[in-house]
């Protein structure tokens, strides 16, 4: 019996793997504070190096505060990539010029993973984290997409005083989470690139 139990849930874990996408279209409803509690310490069982768990979270569910974030962020976005033309860039420089665009997609929550400065392994450590945390949200029917373009806005000390990051901690990744208003296809997965040694 304990045999076909451990399997269902391996398989529970793998469907979650591949059927988990990034969600640009939510709906207005918020995620409730029960929901986000899983949804984080679902990242704190993320695996860390020598076990030191330099994660920590600021939850942001203020829309006028993540627009002037956008807005700062996104001409800075455009110009970074006005010389790309691989894969979709086209596409996502398309998408930040269009009017009204925000880089957090409306989401009605925003969580960003922040990691001690200090701690060598800690961009790894909490994109582990974050993982988990999309993967926890999935399970849950709460969409996730993780934002890269905040990235360009960490050098600017007034604009990132407003998501109260404690002393000691920097950014790693920030994340948007809600009720999915979209079914996104997935994208066609490269083969895996593997070299064995046996």
């Amino acid at each position: 019996m304990r045999k076909k139990e451990n399997k269902r849930k391996t398989m529970e874990a793998v469907e979650a793997i591949m059927t988990r996408r990034s969600v640009r279209k939510f709906k207005k409803k918020q995620i409730s504070d029960a929901e986000l509690e899983k949804i984080i310490k679902a990242g704190t069982y993320a695996p860390s190096a020598l076990a030191l768990q330099p994660w920590a979270f600021v939850v942001i569910q203020d829309q006028k505060f993540l627009k002037r974030i956008s807005d700062y962020c996104t001409p800075i976005m455009i110009s970074l990539m006005k010389d790309a033309h691989d894969g979709m860039s086209d596409g996502f420089r398309k998408l930040l010029e269009s009017p009204g665009y925000l880089i957090f997609y409306n989401a009605p929550t925003v969580i960003m993973v922040i990691g001690k400065t200090g701690s060598r392994f800690r961009e790894i450590d909490c994109s582990l984290c974050a993982e988990n945390m999309m993967l926890a949200a999935h399970a849950l029917g709460i969409g996730s997409c993780w934002i890269g373009s905040t990235e360009v806005g960490y050098d600017n000390k007034e604009l990132m005083a407003g998501f109260r990051i404690p002393e000691g901690y920097s950014p790693v990744g920030t994340i948007v989470f809600g009720y999915s208003a979209e079914k996104p296809e997935a994208h066609d997965k490269h083969p895996a690139n593997v070299t064995w040694v046996r």
